[in-house]
């Protein structure tokens, strides 16, 4: 049966409504940013001069624009993240797979924090760090404060990619392991840990780049304080593109910087993934 043109076109016209606020809001708004990363822009005023390479220099090379320090506090945060990450999502997902009743339950209610509102986890938070416990007021606590709180709400949604991971596993590795007397430990080392490599890179590569575009939780619970300990590299974007009258345009540049450090990531993944299939035989 002959299909119409009418008929082929159907399947785009209900897509072309996302793809083109897609196209507006990131296709668009990233050329206009690219645009005023060579410009001193005012967004405020609508003026504008070309600076060529200035901002950029001025990113890299002036202490004043605090972006070395903001980076340094963000790879901070990541490490933190990401080890967090690691030693709380795998060990859910071992604990989730082995019940029998209840599972459902216990997986859900683990994956609530990654479904509920950034605004609502930092307000809930800076009353358990900052009001009780105090580990906001000090340049030593805050930063790993922030990381608890985004290894909590990221934990339950990498406890289930771990979880698909581990469905994947065929069971009569382990069985085979059993029989030749491996014990829990050994078949965790030998079987599990290879055969979720890919999994592992996965969860990695995605927990650091959410980690490096942490906002909400800086912005509501420190402000980027106490004595810039908690100024993260989106913060330092946000306060010279809204806050600091003229400075759209290195805020501009500093958001590319920023997009760069986490395509050498992307593109570190993908090599790895590549490379370390472990499904290639």
């Amino acid at each position: 049966m002959a299909v119409s043109l009418r008929q082929k076109l159907v399947p785009y016209a209900y897509i072309a409504p996302a793809m083109g606020i897609t196209f507006v809001f990131s296709v668009v708004s990233m050329g206009i940013s690219f645009y005023a990363s060579f410009h001193d822009y005012d967004a405020f005023v609508g003026a504008s001069a070309f600076v060529g390479l200035d901002n950029y220099r001025r990113a890299l090379l002036e202490p004043d624009s605090y972006f070395w320090l903001s980076m340094r506090n963000t790879m901070f945060y990541v490490a933190m993240s990401v080890i967090g990450v690691l030693i709380t999502a795998l060990p859910l997902a071992l604990v989730c797979q082995r019940i029998r009743k209840g599972q459902a339950l216990f997986r859900t209610l683990y994956f609530l924090p990654s479904i509920t509102p950034g605004v609502v986890l930092a307000l809930v938070f800076f009353h358990i760090f900052g009001i009780w416990g105090g580990l906001l007021d000090s340049a030593a606590t805050a930063l790993p404060a922030l990381a608890i709180l985004g290894v909590w709400s990221g934990a339950g949604y990498n406890m289930v990619i771990f979880l698909a991971g581990l469905a994947d596993i065929p069971q009569h590795l382990y069985d085979a392991a059993k029989v030749d007397g491996a014990n829990r430990w050994h078949q965790f080392r030998q079987i599990t840990i290879p055969m979720l490599r890919n999994t592992l890179v996965f969860v990695t590569v995605m927990t650091i780049i959410s980690a490096f575009q942490v906002f909400t939780s800086v912005y509501i619970m420190t402000n980027g304080g106490p004595e810039r300990s908690t100024e993260v590299i989106t913060f330092t974007i946000f306060i010279n593109a809204f806050s600091i009258a003229g400075q759209m345009g290195f805020a501009s540049a500093a958001a590319w910087l920023l997009f760069a450090v986490i395509f050498v990531f992307v593109f570190i993944q993908m090599r790895i993934f590549k490379s370390r299939n472990v499904y290639d035989g």
